[in-house]
């Protein structure tokens, strides 16, 4: 059974992680984060980081407890809620600025992540 390591500067010790892969999983954030908005396939992000696919998921879970995609899609909902704060955006807008092809997956994402519609967000901030 691997012992699990605890690491500097991160909240959950690693088990199956290898040390020598977290400066390629730090650059895969860093490149999520640089366009959050830009999907970006697995095998691609993983290529720009120099890690295998599935390196990537399984040292990227361990190492900040989300997936690549649930990550994006956070700094996404985060980006809106920003946006439905300080524009007078649609909301159709707002989905298209942040990633979303449609406006009911972005409802969809935004009411399962913060347990709000956008529109009642919105109203609520604006009251």
């Amino acid at each position: 059974m691997p012992r699990k390591k605890k690491i500097v500067g991160y909240e959950c010790p690693i088990e199956r992680t290898k040390l020598y892969d977290i400066p390629a999983l730090e650059l895969a954030k860093a490149i999520i984060e640089k366009d959050p908005v830009r999907h970006i396939h697995i095998a691609i992000l993983a290529d720009k980081a120099g890690i295998n696919e599935f390196k990537l998921k399984l040292g990227f879970r361990e190492l900040f407890q989300t997936s690549p995609y649930q990550y994006r899609l956070h700094l996404c909902l985060e980006k809106a809620k920003q946006l439905l704060e300080e524009t007078d955006d649609t909301i159709d807008q707002i989905s298209s600025k942040v990633g979303f092809d449609t406006y009911n997956g972005f409802s969809t994402a935004f009411k399962k992540a913060f347990s709000i519609a956008p529109t009642a967000y919105r109203n609520r901030q604006s009251a």
